[in-house]
């Protein structure tokens, strides 16, 4: 939320990036020489979550403003490396604790992290990519960005010089004002110094107010298709994240082996990769809108889970890895590019940062419940039939969207005709 918003005011989202790279390589190095385990809420909680909000999100608009037209295939593909991810850790994973330790294996993990420094510096800024000329005169430039051409007469940056001026002569009302308030005072002197110091001082107060604004986007909030977003990610992405780290404890409870619980996870990442290039496919072809291509998969997902209860070998837990696999990454895969579909580009950065933070609660909400019904029950059955119920109204809640979609028409024709009332001549 802070990266996102009010934090896109003092860095780029390229610096958050490289800054989630540090603070998640921190967070696995300070894991791996704590002595108690209660010391993993500050590591694992509060560092690692600092680092996956700043590197999280911030890529995630990074790549949404690089693409247009491809936007949905370049969300499908550029997720690709969780897949790739899924693959190629369970094993490297177990072959560092049984190299190193849990310890050594945490640092060797926090060392992989720092990768991320290196991917966000490689995330140059659009404005990079913009042609830009020479300095034509002091205070005066002319920027061509693709056929566009803004002429430096029209747009002129003021040399120093008049910034000084204009600071000089800049609204003496306000002093006079504050003078006449406080004459019986001698706090306040009527001297240039204390005139500039007060013009400062409001300034400093209007960036405030400016920047708490910022925090959150509460413009985005009137979009209607937007509001119906919000219980779609906040239901969603329990099980869209949870299945995964509940199917190997799960397999351990139907007496599955070690080897075949870690081929379990390996399964689930290979299904997520070929998803995802058929996932492009289908968005190239254009075979339906992205969000009802979301809305299956999160309906489809929820069914699987209902089936827990069959699941009692390796082999039905193959499927249920290959079931989910297939359709779990489907949201991850193609939320950024319905994001812009709903809200704009303009504003999607105020909508990730609400989106990530709706996805934060719904995790922070569903983790003690579902460990609490294991620990009522025995066994996860009721924990998946909550994740599947989850998922199903997730996803039929986006069949409303076309409903949604009339109610910001609407609300954005009636704000069209309004600024149209109000620029009329009297």
């Amino acid at each position: 939320l802070f990266a996102l918003n009010i934090g896109s005011s003092l860095a780029s989202n390229r610096t958050y990036i490289i800054l989630g790279g540090l603070f998640g390589c921190s967070a696995y190095l300070i894991s791996a020489v704590i002595k108690d385990i209660s010391y993993l809420i500050l590591s694992h909680g509060v560092i690692f979550g600092i680092a996956y909000g700043f590197s999280y999100g911030p890529a995630l608009v990074v790549l949404g403003r690089y693409f247009d037209k491809k936007r949905g295939i370049a969300s499908s593909l550029g997720n690709m490396g969780v897949s790739v991810g899924s693959l190629v850790f369970p094993p490297v994973i177990r072959l560092l604790l049984d190299s190193y330790g849990l310890r050594g294996a945490l640092a060797v993990i926090g060392g992989i992290l720092l990768n991320l420094c290196v991917a966000g510096a490689l995330m140059r800024p659009v404005t990079f990519y913009q042609d830009k000329t020479d300095k034509i005169d002091h205070g005066q430039k002319v920027w061509a960005t693709n056929s566009d051409v803004y002429d430096s007469n029209k747009v002129k940056i003021p040399s120093n010089d008049e910034k000084e001026n204009h600071i000089i002569k800049a609204d003496p009302i306000n002093y006079y004002n504050l003078s006449n308030v406080v004459k019986n005072s001698d706090i306040i002197q009527t001297s240039s110094t204390q005139k500039q110091k007060l013009q400062g001082l409001d300034k400093r107060i209007q960036t405030t107010k400016h920047l708490c604004k910022k925090v959150v986007h509460f413009k985005v909030l009137k979009n209607a298709l937007f509001r119906m977003w919000i219980p779609v990610c906040f239901l969603g992405i329990i099980g869209c994240v949870q299945i995964v780290i509940f199917i190997p404890p799960h397999a351990k409870d139907l007496q599955i082996s070690d080897s075949d619980i870690t081929l379990l996870v390996i399964i689930v990442g290979a299904s997520n990769f070929i998803s995802k290039i058929l996932l492009a496919y289908f968005i190239y072809i254009n075979l339906m809108p992205k969000h009802i291509l979301i809305a299956l998969s999160l309906i489809i997902t929820g069914i699987s889970c209902m089936f827990i209860s069959f699941y009692t070998n390796f082999v039905t837990m193959t499927i249920l890895s290959v079931i989910f696999g297939v359709f779990g990454s489907v949201y991850f895969g193609l939320f950024p590019a319905v994001l812009v579909d709903f809200v704009g580009l303009e504003h999607l950065s105020g909508a990730m940062a609400i989106n990530m933070l709706m996805q934060g609660l719904g995790l922070s909400i569903s983790n003690p419940i579902l460990g609490f019904l294991r620990d009522m029950t025995g066994s996860f059955h009721a924990s998946f039939y909550l994740m599947g119920t989850t998922l199903i109204i997730s996803g039929a809640i986006l069949f409303l969207e076309p409903l949604c979609r009339r109610m910001e028409i609407r609300r954005t024709a009636a704000q069209y005709l309004q600024t149209q009332i109000d620029i009329q001549p009297l």
